[in-house]
């Protein structure tokens, strides 16, 4: 299991959320001002009673597909390997947004909310038991940077120990203000701490939708002045390959 400082995979920064019919395959969250053939995201308002292991967006977990079902927005995964504690040891359901996954492929994915009795009214089916899941990446397109990558959580919760360090960061672009104070202002969701606006200054140009790694400096307390004021920030950012 690849733990929350080992985070990556494919697929803003939700201010308000809407509970909405996941195109008719149950319930679901979407941000706001968000099409969610681009985010990526799968999220919920959980309650605050509601803390066990399966509300967790940090941990990410390696798994095998073995049957693909297609819907016209999303994807539902049948997989094996890691994160089965719905029935351990057994193939079990993930859902996400639509993408070209291929049985037999190792995956690796990261976000999940766990749902039961959940209906796709396309196949005109109910999953008893089935996750719904942010991220999900192929395994050899992550291997590269894994292993440095660091979960936005971890960077929120200790910004002292990170002040001045240079670290990789992996998520998907929700938001981007280009050419303002001569670098472009990105905003990054990474599926564990998406209720926080994490900044990244660049002169790399990125797309809304994008998922991408950075690499920068982390620095806190940052005023340029203007209403351009961050408690954290990742500046002179580069993308990694």
């Amino acid at each position: 299991m690849i733990k929350s400082s080992l985070v990556f995979v494919n697929l803003l920064a939700i201010s308000v959320l809407f509970l909405c019919s996941c195109d008719g395959d149950g319930k679901v969250i979407e941000a706001k001002g968000s099409d969610t053939s681009q985010t990526g995201i799968f999220t919920s308002a959980i309650p605050p009673s509601f803390s066990n292991d399966e509300s967790s967006k940090t941990e990410s977990f390696k798994v095998r597909v073995i049957e693909v079902l297609q819907t016209s927005k999303y994807s539902y995964l049948k997989v094996e390997g890691e994160g089965d504690g719905l029935s351990v040891g057994e193939p079990y359901w993930i859902a996400t947004l639509k993408n070209d996954f291929i049985e037999g492929e190792d995956y690796v994915y990261r976000g999940r909310l766990f749902k039961t009795d959940f209906e796709s009214k396309e196949f005109n089916r109910i999953f008893d038991e089935i996750y719904l899941v942010s991220f999900v990446d192929r395994l050899n397109e992550i291997s590269r940077t894994e292993l440095s990558v660091v979960a936005i959580a971890d960077l929120v919760s200790n910004q002292v120990a990170f002040t001045g360090k240079s670290v990789k960061v992996f998520g998907q672009v929700v938001k981007v203000n280009d050419g303002i104070m001569d670098r472009n202002w990105i905003h990054l969701v990474d599926g564990s701490a998406d209720d926080y606006d994490f900044v990244i200054t660049t002169k790399a140009t990125v797309s809304v939708g994008q998922t991408v790694t950075f690499e920068g400096l982390i620095t806190t307390n940052k005023d340029f002045g203007a209403g351009y004021k961050y408690d954290l920030l990742m500046e002179d950012a580069v993308t990694i390959k």
